[in-house]
């Protein structure tokens, strides 16, 4: 009798159950009919059928802003202030006198070495005259000379002193920032101020591999500034070349001259590229490449029945780029249709559609057509 109640209980569940399940699967049935009557997701974007033609290839290295006459002032002897001359930032000229050192005791000193010479002079002059008629000895002819020697010596040592108290500048310069005041005490080899010279020429040191190639006296390499990467580059000469190539990293270091219409400071840093030769390379429009941290990609437009196409994502390498082109070594063959403006919204198999469509390798044969009767 227990039994059969169980049964009855194990039954009952059973059909409740199925009877769920059943609901269940229509209302699910239902919802995936409801979603599927809506059109599926789609973009609609500009494309171009692209095409490979021979383009120049760059080794891109960095480079840095050199100044051909730059120096850093410093004292070479120990002194008190009596005059400073120059303003931060202020252009000097060549022998312009930017600091001056207390010389008041050297000043002093220089007279009397000066008064001495002359009387030293003097005697020699008189002992030369009297040597010739035997009233003097030629030794004492040649301590009077002596005399003379030592005494201009003096004069030239105090001299010497002085001109290191009095800086001056070596070349028409732009004067960096300092706080020096008039006062203050100097030690010896104390930096004083930063004078880059005048020039509309600067020049741009960089290291290339040997791996990567050379360059020889004359070549020129483009010099793009940092932070206008993809900007117009300024040409640059190479006009002096390292000897030797270093031990550590196998580069050689290079020099190139720059001829600018505004001074670029020494120090800033430049990318610099340098002509690797030629090779097949597609071309698009910047806007086509997409970039994430696993590097650059575009997509690739598949037909689909009708005028529809589903987007492919393609990993490519990128050769350079100038201004709004960009330049495409690999992972694109002629013949590709890829997104071009509004390929930022595309996602790898999304359905899309063309809303204008370039084909570059039509036009060149439809230009080549009409050549013949041009």
């Amino acid at each position: 009798m227990n039994a059969r109640r169980w049964l009855i209980t194990l039954a009952a569940c059973v059909v409740i159950f199925a009877v769920l399940a059943g609901y269940k699967f229509l209302q699910i049935k239902a919802a995936i009919a409801f979603g599927e009557s809506f059109p599926e997701p789609s973009e609609s974007v500009e494309a171009m059928v692209v095409d490979s033609q021979l383009a120049r290839t760059y080794v891109t290295t960095i480079g840095e802003i050199v100044a051909p006459q730059s120096i850093e002032l410093r004292t070479e002897v120990e002194g008190r202030i009596t005059a400073v001359n120059v303003k931060s930032g202020e252009v000097v000229k060549q022998g312009d006198i930017l600091l001056q050192l207390d010389i008041s005791e050297e000043a002093a000193r220089l007279k009397a070495a000066q008064a001495r010479a002359r009387l030293a002079g003097l005697e020699l002059e008189r002992f030369t005259r009297l040597l010739a008629s035997k009233t003097v000895s030629e030794d004492q002819v040649d301590k009077a000379r002596a005399e003379f020697d030592i005494a201009r010596a003096t004069v030239a040592e105090l001299e010497a002193i002085i001109a290191k108290k009095t800086l001056q500048a070596p070349f028409d310069a732009v004067a960096g920032l300092h706080q020096l005041e008039a006062g203050e005490f100097l030690q010896s080899n104390t930096p004083v101020v930063m004078l880059v010279g005048i020039s509309d020429v600067v020049w741009v040191d960089f290291d290339l591999s040997i791996s990567q190639g050379s360059l020889e006296l004359g070549d020129e390499v483009e010099v793009i500034l940092a932070g206008n990467r993809w900007g117009t580059p300024l040409l640059a000469t190479i006009i002096a070349i390292e000897p030797v190539v270093s031990a550590t990293s196998r580069n050689r270091h290079y020099r190139a001259k720059i001829t600018v219409d505004s001074p670029l400071p020494p120090n800033t840093v430049v990318n610099i590229r340098v002509p690797a030769g030629q090779e097949n390379q597609v071309q698009l429009p910047a806007t086509a490449i997409i970039r994430d941290e696993l590097g650059a990609y575009v997509f690739v437009l598949d037909a689909e029945a009708g005028d529809s196409y589903r987007a492919r994502r393609q990993s490519v390498t990128l050769g350079g780029q100038e201004g709004d082109t960009a330049f495409v070594r690999s992972g694109l063959q002629p013949g590709d249709l890829v997104a071009t403006h509004g390929a930022f919204k595309l996602r790898h198999g999304l359905h899309t559609y063309i809303r204008e469509r370039t084909d570059p390798t039509k036009r060149k044969a439809s230009q080549t057509s009409q050549q013949p009767g041009e």
